[in-house]
């Protein structure tokens, strides 16, 4: 079963922190598989150090760093339509028909299940040395680190829960999901039902609301308004709208996240982000080529940018739509970088956007329109859409059909090559059918569901 590989994975994980830093000076040498805690957490700085880690591991290319961005989750979620055939990389292929049950997929859930489990285990190994070691800190650190890393832990947790178990709208609150792992134990972690699960994501990240300041606007790591972004996205999710669009609009209406008018130089958008990992530029390169330098390379066709940005209620002054190559058809979206600065290596990102404030636009705008507040809705998404050269819809307040189909295509807009837009197609158990853009047709029994380790 698969708890029972969790309890071995996360026993191991207790041991391997200083694998995330490649630090010697944490190796007991007596014990090399050890942390020698009495060294490693006996100061901040160590404490620093294991949250670091947390974050290098996140950002591995069977995590954010690529699979769960730009790669695999971004096949699920409709980011490319170019290419798609047995010719393209065989994870990407039969990612797009769905088939979990290709042992390349299987291989690539299993890694994500242990990288994300691992990392939470370092920040239990973590938090029960906060307690402990409480004297050891300054000033505020004390509740600065313990927020930041119960914040990690729902963040974490939460996209799990997304991949590996049904949604809500799917299957309800009440059925079994996986495992809320809150301490380091030799015992497997208990199985919760979805709604138990989510409501412990809330417990950590309403303790960490209360401990991290709001004047703290290190996007770089996960802050209060990392935790206020999250739990807008969670109460979404849950369906619960009331809390959704309140935790929401109390990130826009801080007025800390401005929306840019031009893009200039920062292709990531940077100022709009709510939270975000950073990488080497090396390492990130490496992982773009291995994903939008297949042969064939993945795309987006022409005929699919002009249907996405300028069809319907969009307009060819969107400037989103300059993140695509018109001739080729690549599309690397606003998350990575214009495929102008790919290929002359300048202007290579970083930097890979976890939360962004438009999210919350339209979270808020989508609680509004199921609320029936039809003109609070529009002018939610007109506040975007003039901040991406779009003109103000011509009418106050849009219809709710015309509504729901605006929030669908500016997410798919915004988000492009994020991995986002598997969860929104999961969040509202859109049929297959229903998908946009490849053409590859899913296997017969696909699923939302990633396939869990055994």
């Amino acid at each position: 079963m698969y708890n029972r590989g969790l309890k071995i994975y996360f026993l191991a994980a207790a041991l391997i922190i200083v694998s995330l830093t490649g630090c010697k000076k944490w190796l007991d040498t007596d014990a090399p598989l050890q942390v020698d805690e009495n060294t490693v957490l006996s100061n901040e700085q160590g404490f620093k150090e294991v949250l670091n880690g947390v974050y290098l591991q996140m950002g591995g290319k069977t995590v954010y760093g690529r699979d769960m961005t730009f790669g695999l989750m971004s096949v699920l979620g409709r980011s490319y339509d170019t290419t798609i055939s047995p010719a393209i990389a065989n994870l990407y292929y039969q990612g797009a028909r769905y088939n979990f049950q290709d042992p390349e997929v299987k291989t690539t859930f299993k890694d994500i299940w242990n990288n994300l489990y691992v990392s939470i285990a370092n920040l239990n190994n973590l938090l029960d040395n906060v307690e402990i070691r409480r004297n050891v800190f300054t000033g505020n650190n004390y509740n600065t680190t313990k927020g930041e890393a119960l914040g990690l832990r729902a963040f974490l947790h939460f996209d799990l829960l997304r991949m590996f178990a049904p949604s809500p709208a799917a299957a309800g609150l009440n059925l079994p999901a996986i495992p809320y792992v809150s301490k380091i134990s030799p015992y497997a972690a208990p199985v919760l039902t979805t709604g138990a699960f989510i409501d412990s994501c809330i417990a950590d990240l309403k303790t960490a609301e209360s401990l991290l300041s709001q004047t703290d606007m290190t996007t770089s790591r996960f802050t209060h308004w990392g935790v206020k972004g999250l739990l807008a996205r969670i109460y979404l999710y849950k369906g619960d709208l009331t809390n959704a669009q309140s935790y929401a609009l109390s990130v826009i209406n801080s007025n800390k996240f401005p929306m840019i008018t031009a893009v200039n130089s920062d292709w990531m958008i940077t100022k709009e982000h709510v939270f975000s990992l950073y990488s080497s530029f090396n390492i990130s390169a490496e992982y773009y080529k291995s994903v939008l330098n297949t042969t064939p390379p993945l795309g987006f066709t022409t005929q699919n940018q002009t249907a996405l940005y300028v069809t319907g209620g969009g307009a060819t002054s969107d400037f989103r739509r300059a993140f695509l190559d018109p001739t080729t058809g690549v599309a690397l979206g606003n998350t990575i970088m214009p495929r102008k600065c790919y290929a002359t290596n300048t202007n290579l990102s970083n930097v890979l956007p976890m939360i962004r404030v438009t999210e919350m636009y339209y979270i808020a705008a989508e609680c509004a329109t199921a609320a029936l507040d039809s003109l609070k809705a529009t002018d939610l998404l007109d506040s975007v859409r003039v901040h991406r050269g779009l003109p103000r819809y011509t009418l106050a307040a849009l219809k709710r059909d015309s509504l729901n189909i605006e929030i669908r295509k500016e997410y798919q807009k915004e988000f492009l090559s994020e991995g986002q837009m598997f969860y929104f197609y999961k969040r509202k158990n859109l049929p297959f059918t229903s998908l946009p853009f490849t053409k590859v047709p899913v296997v017969a029994d696909a699923s939302y569901v990633f396939i869990k380790p055994e």
